[in-house]
């Protein structure tokens, strides 16, 4: 008699194992899969830092009065053309909206400039744009 009750005990013991651990690797896939969305999203903030902080370091180099003309998104000179470019190594950064942001003001002294730079980009999927900027006064040493 107790063989009989314990019918199919075995196969539902099974079937129950094979479900834990069904359910521990699919949240362990998208453990992984969240896991490589966030490394790619530091990759693009690491991207837009440097792009950024290359061309104001570009802008030491030069004389601060040809600032304005050379960089500036207005202008839209060679300096700007080339960071344009460069630019779009990051994702969606060619979409319309995210393109390059390059202001050059009067700065605190009459040598100076007041320099603000920003980038966006937008990952595939997302439907806002990421931004990064840096403000810097340029000026004779």
């Amino acid at each position: 008699m107790k063989t009989a009750t314990q019918r199919g005990a075995l196969l539902l013991d099974a079937l129950t194992a094979i479900a834990v651990f069904s359910i521990g690797v699919l949240g362990n896939v998208a453990l992984q899969a969240q896991a490589i969305r966030h490394v790619h999203a530091a990759h693009c903030r690491t991207e837009a830092a440097h792009l950024v902080h290359a061309l104001v370091g570009r802008m030491w180099a030069e004389d601060p009065a040809t600032l304005a003309a050379r960089y500036g998104t207005q202008a839209g000179g060679e300096g700007y053309a080339a960071f344009s470019r460069q630019v779009l190594r990051l994702p969606g950064a060619g979409l319309a909206g995210n393109t390059p942001d390059v202001r050059v003001e009067p700065g605190p002294t009459p040598s100076s400039r007041k320099v603000t730079v920003a980038v966006h980009w937008q990952l595939p999927g997302e439907t806002a744009a990421h931004r990064y900027g840096t403000a810097a006064v340029i000026g004779a040493n």
